[in-house]
């Protein structure tokens, strides 16, 4: 079973973050509005108040469901950071692109208990909800190469219990987290790397301002970057 799990979770990304909060806003801030939505280890408001030190003068607001996405974009933003398909699927074009070890693509893995996952024959698969239900679907068997039952979560630290409760057979992430993951439980947890990448988190303009925010995360703080899952931007 899983102990201790939130402040785990935090580790080093979390300090990190209550570090850049304290952090006093750059004399010439840039303007504009970020509106974020990338899973990370860390809660969605401590990654919103890093950010929003780390960048300036930039309000940045930080969501973990897809409804809240869509309603604050809704709402009126001027740049977006989030992976790419879910980029895409609001009909915008990356301007910055994330970068890990030289490729602005992550590998994700399927995790188990006990006996290592075959994508080809898993029941039942639980994944973070990155674009709705009909969305998310695709997006797991695409990865998968395989059609699954698809359990969808908002939260990073909802996908152990998934496994815990026996409600799937393996659960979907970004090799980004899976360290957390193993961190957080008990479980003889087992892995299987996946053959197909994902881009990065990428960040994208909305409005005439959105060049602004553009600008001013791609002079991120290379610490802050990371816990996006990215070590620059290009």
């Amino acid at each position: 079973m899983t102990s201790g799990k939130t402040p785990q979770l935090l580790g080093v990304a979390g300090a990190t973050l209550v570090a850049a909060s304290l952090v006093a806003e750059a004399a010439h801030a840039a303007d504009g509005r970020l509106l974020v939505f990338v899973h990370a280890a860390v809660k969605q408001r401590a990654l919103q108040t890093g950010l929003q030190a780390a960048l300036g003068g930039v309000e940045v607001t930080a969501v973990g469901r897809i409804a809240d996405f869509e309603r604050c974009l809704k709402e009126g933003t001027d740049a977006v950071l989030a992976i790419p398909p879910v980029i895409l699927a609001c009909r915008l074009n990356p301007a910055l692109r994330g970068v890990r070890a030289g490729s602005t693509e992550e590998k994700y893995s399927i995790v188990g208990v006990g006996t290592t996952p075959d994508p080809a024959t898993i029941a039942s698969v639980g994944a973070l909800d990155v674009l709705g239900r009909d969305g998310t679907n695709a997006f797991v068997r695409d990865l998968l190469g395989a059609s699954p039952r698809v359990e969808r979560v908002s939260k990073v630290e909802d996908l152990l219990p998934l496994l815990q409760m026996q409600r799937v057979d393996a659960v979907l992430l970004p090799l980004r987290l899976l360290s957390e993951i193993k961190s957080t439980s008990k479980l003889a947890l087992t892995e299987r790397q996946l053959g197909k990448a994902v881009a990065l988190p990428a960040i994208a303009s909305v409005s005439a301002s959105g060049g602004r925010v553009v600008a001013a995360v791609s002079k991120m703080p290379p610490d802050i970057a990371r816990i996006l899952g990215v070590d620059s931007w290009r």
